[in-house]
């Protein structure tokens, strides 16, 4: 079985909550992968998880590249399609033809639930994460939860293995990196995050266009859906509590055609600009159809004394511990409703 628990004592073990959960560090995780990319007929499926962003695309393609490069066949998996915004960095990536030996790594995926249902069940060899489970997933794991980015730990692993970073995977990663930093503005950022860009720049990269390119840049229909929701945005609890509703009524007056659209990157830190919030909201409503459900809400917590993964948690999602989220199959005016009120009571406390 794929996943199993473990009942006596184990050192590289560490109890989290209510199972048992793989801790390696990078040379044990690294040394085993080693071993997993120099065997005879090597070869991996690198799985990013739903609804993709940069951090996750960036990280799981230049793994591809990484491993490729060490010797083994590669090909990068996801339960949705790439993102527009990102397929100039990935549509020019040949991928490998594997077979039923390959080898499963997840990149960037806080559980397997988020690995979408057509790879819920496949056997994980490795498991690469900054977001952190309470259950072993992998046969081998490294998560570290306190990086700001999951391409961090790609590129420790690129430099581990002796792999050279390439101007190509050096781009993959950065985009990943300033873009789950949201240009080096969250809270997760830190010296590790400044380190990594450091090393990204000197294979050459353009700093100043890829950060324009994927965090600043906006079309018309996305400065107008912004002052849509701007407009009706609901300020609470004393102007702490920033929160609003983005339906598909506002995509399509705005000629935004889907939720992959590129003019959504980014969208749930619009009211990150709000100066006396302390928590924000971002409620996005998502087709009837869609598999995880129709409403995709996202939390932001400015203020250290408030968990935005202890109340995104609360309705069934998880994240960091000041940026977190998830999706409700319930109709998003509740979902919002229900939210604000939790978070209502959340500031009353304090």
């Amino acid at each position: 079985m794929p996943i199993f628990t473990i009942l006596m004592f184990n050192p590289k073990r560490k109890m989290f909550g209510k199972g048992m959960h793989m801790l390696e560090k990078l040379d044990e995780f690294v040394n085993h992968l080693r071993s997993a990319v120099t065997a005879e007929n090597a070869q991996f499926c690198i799985v990013y998880h739903i609804n993709p962003d940069g951090d996750c695309i960036g990280s799981a393609y230049a793994l591809a590249l990484i491993l490729r490069a060490a010797g083994a066949k590669t090909a990068v998996c996801g339960h949705d399609p790439v993102p527009g915004q990102f397929r100039s960095l990935t549509d020019g990536i040949p991928m490998d033809t594997l077979d039923a030996q390959t080898k499963f790594i997840a990149v960037d995926c806080k559980d397997r639930e988020r690995t979408g249902l057509t790879f819920t069940n496949k056997h994980y060899s490795f498991w690469i994460d900054h977001h952190g489970s309470e259950f072993t997933q992998a046969d081998h794991e490294y998560v570290q939860p306190n990086r700001s980015a999951c391409s961090e730990l790609i590129l420790e692993i690129a430099e581990m293995l002796g792999v050279a970073v390439t101007k190509q995977i050096a781009e993959l990663l950065y985009t990943a990196l300033v873009t789950d930093t949201n240009r080096f503005c969250t809270p997760s950022t830190n010296a590790d995050s400044i380190q990594t860009a450091a090393k990204l720049a000197q294979c050459g990269i353009d700093l100043f266009e890829i950060g324009r390119r994927y965090t600043q840049i906006k079309t018309k229909n996305r400065i107008n859906l912004e002052l849509r929701i701007f407009r009706k945005m609901h300020l609470l609890c004393d102007e702490q509590l920033a929160a609003g509703l983005i339906t598909l009524q506002d995509l399509h007056d705005e000629n935004i055609d889907s939720q992959n659209s590129p003019d959504l990157q980014n969208i749930n830190n619009l009211f990150d600009v709000v100066a006396t919030a302390r928590i924000t909201v971002v409620i996005r409503e998502y087709p009837p159809d869609n598999p995880e459900g129709q409403t995709r809400f996202s939390i932001k917590s400015f203020d250290s004394a408030i968990s935005a993964k202890a109340i995104a948690e609360h309705f069934g999602g998880g994240g960091h511990l000041q940026a977190a989220g998830g999706f409700r199959k319930k109709e998003p005016a509740l979902v919002l409703e229900e939210i604000e009120q939790y978070c209502a009571k959340v500031l009353a406390s304090l």
